[in-house]
């Protein structure tokens, strides 16, 4: 078998396999890299005996159901509208469908089953946990991270508990429990590197980006000292600021993928309560764009832009992450750690000085405290340890 690939759109591409002079087939989304990891399981697919040109000429026609019996859609035909639908609805955001969307249309559709069929053309009601199983297998054979997995899992799990809770289908869901298959992927995510800026980093962090990037130290502060995400930063308008009272009203994010503004991550708005030393910076960083902003003549939305770049608009996360973050962390001779990082430093500190929990969760804008509880559980051991000697004071007169 040979296959060849061409591109048809910004992130669509068409493979054609052929053998003996047949050819099929297939479009896929995703990146370059991706299309060649299809074409690399096709191969290995096809070395263990499957027909890979007559399962991919058979995903073209539409099934015909058993006369009698309901018709249940394709899952390649059923899922976009399901995810659509949720995006329509708002319990979604764009960006997530798109990345949904892409890594199905990848990973999940073109997956070849046993008998030589694509997952994409099998009827919804056919599809089982050990088929999904396999896709997962697939994608962690082509060394991708739980994040690819979790773009597949995720948009199937919920499509096919809406199904059950509408007696569509009777159940159990396939996708609902995935975990022997993902294995030890889940566990990386809490295991790894600490994902937070430890008390001796912290201070040279915040100097270096002080003196090397003025622009944006602010900017870092508002993750580091109340939580917010890179896309809340980026879209923060001077009205949000309650001055007075020292609270930051969270009410919108910036979408890079969409280049637009979207509701929260949580769908709803939260305040903020934050200290002087940032309410401090925001004063001094305020004085600073109002002048460019008067010598740059921007109109009235550009100065409602708490952290504009250059050109009065506001910063791409790909240009802030390469110009800014990675340089910064370089020159403050840091490991290097996702931006994110500064939201769950901003977490750890809080219930390491001990804040409540609950009191956290409403801070971060978290719609359960478990997630607050399983996410930020990398506290300061050492400096809780005393507590088990104070328990003594309960007992002895």
């Amino acid at each position: 078998m040979g296959a060849t690939f061409r591109q048809r759109g910004r992130n669509s591409w068409e493979i054609v396999v052929h053998r003996n002079r047949e050819r099929a087939y297939q479009t896929v989304h995703g990146t370059k890299d991706d299309v060649k990891l299809v074409i690399r399981e096709l191969a290995r697919l096809e070395a263990t005996g499957h027909n890979i040109i007559g399962a991919l000429r058979r995903a073209r026609q539409a099934p015909t159901p058993s006369e009698g019996a309901p018709s249940f859609p394709a899952l390649r035909d059923a899922l976009p509208v399901w995810i659509q639908g949720q995006v329509d609805g708002g319990d979604l955001r764009a960006s997530t469908a798109s990345a949904y969307r892409s890594r199905c249309g990848t990973w999940l559709y073109p997956h070849v089953l046993g008998d030589g069929r694509t997952l994409g053309e099998l009827a919804v009601n056919d599809v089982t946990r050990e088929m999904l199983g396999s896709v997962i297998e697939a994608i962690k054979r082509a060394g991708k991270s739980l994040a690819i997995v979790e773009g597949v899992r995720n948009p199937v799990k919920g499509y096919f508990q809406s199904l059950i809770e509408h007696k569509i289908l009777p159940g159990p869901n396939p996708a609902a429990d995935l975990r022997y298959f993902i294995g030890k992927q889940a566990h990386r995510k809490r295991t790894a590197r600490t994902s937070h800026f430890t008390r001796e980093e912290a201070p040279q962090l915040v100097a270096t980006a002080t003196a090397l990037f003025p622009r944006w130290s602010t900017f870092i502060l508002t993750g580091l000292l109340a939580g917010l995400r890179w896309g809340e930063s980026a879209a923060l308008r001077w009205t949000d600021i309650e001055w007075e009272r020292g609270w930051i009203y969270v009410q919108r994010t910036w979408s890079d993928k969409g280049q637009r503004l979207e509701p929260c991550k949580d769908g709803e708005i939260r305040k903020v309560k934050v200290p002087a030393s940032l309410l401090e910076a925001l004063r001094a960083h305020r004085e600073s764009i109002a002048l460019e902003g008067s010598v740059k003549e921007w109109t009235p939305e550009q100065r409602a832009i708490v952290f504009p770049t250059e050109a009065g608009r506001i910063v791409r996360h790909g240009r802030f992450v390469e110009s800014i973050w990675q340089p910064l962390l370089a020159k403050a001779g840091l490991p290097y750690r996702k931006y994110h990082a500064t939201r769950h430093s901003y977490a750890t500190w809080m219930l390491d000085e001990g804040a409540d929990l609950r009191w956290v969760q409403v801070q971060l804008g978290h719609a359960t405290i478990a997630q607050t509880a399983d996410t930020y559980t990398h506290l300061d051991s050492a400096k809780h340890e005393g507590g088990a000697e104070a328990l003594n004071r309960y007992l002895l007169p």
